[in-house]
């Protein structure tokens, strides 16, 4: 069995904060909040932001190959600053995090990242788009998907990204988010 990853999110810059965040990878389950959270990191820091669904997904959901993905993802990393959060095919997601001063992984228990995607669908419902919206795709189309796909990567792909987390814990900012309040308190302070 796989260790977890250190829990460790680090107190307000007064205290500690990298003020030097360039290059950011945020990964995650499904409706953790990590659009938001880079949402905010990149203004808060002047990052390009690239959210993986937008550039996995063309109009009407339908999936992008995996090397024009790949090759999109490596234009922005090609960046002196961004932040990329989402998975994306799994040979990139490693590489981002090889060239990433900023790890952070959102790991929240799998009933909050299930509430976090209700509360998301139902803001969509009634008509507040997503932080990062898919052109061309309808979110509520995909609603039992993406529960699905909650429950999917929890029980079988989590332990994956458990391990390559791990591997590159070490030489960069790390932040193993494991509640709202560490993902507020990330949010605003970092």
């Amino acid at each position: 069995m796989t260790a977890e990853p250190t829990h460790r999110v680090t107190p307000p810059k007064a205290h500690g904060y990298d003020d030097d965040m360039t290059r950011a990878v945020v990964v995650g389950n499904g409706g953790g909040g990590k659009s938001t959270l880079s949402g905010a990191l990149a203004k808060r820091h002047n990052l390009a932001w690239c959210s993986v669904d937008q550039i996995q997904w063309a109009p009407g959901w339908e999936p992008v190959p995996d090397e024009v993905v790949v090759e999109r993802l490596r234009s922005v990393m090609a960046g002196d600053r961004w932040i990329i959060d989402g998975w994306g095919p799994w040979p990139s997601l490693e590489e981002r995090m090889q060239v990433s001063d900023t790890l952070i992984f959102v790991d929240l228990p799998l009933w909050m990242h299930f509430w976090l995607a209700a509360e998301r669908q139902i803001s969509i419902a009634r008509g507040q788009p997503r932080c990062d919206p898919v052109e061309g795709c309808d979110d509520l189309t995909m609603t039992r998907r993406l529960f699905e796909t909650i429950w999917h990567v929890d029980h079988t792909l989590r332990p994956q990204l458990v391990e390559l987390v791990e591997r590159y814990t070490t030489g960069r900012e790390y932040h193993h988010v494991t509640t709202l309040d560490q993902l507020e308190e990330l949010a605003h302070f970092a």
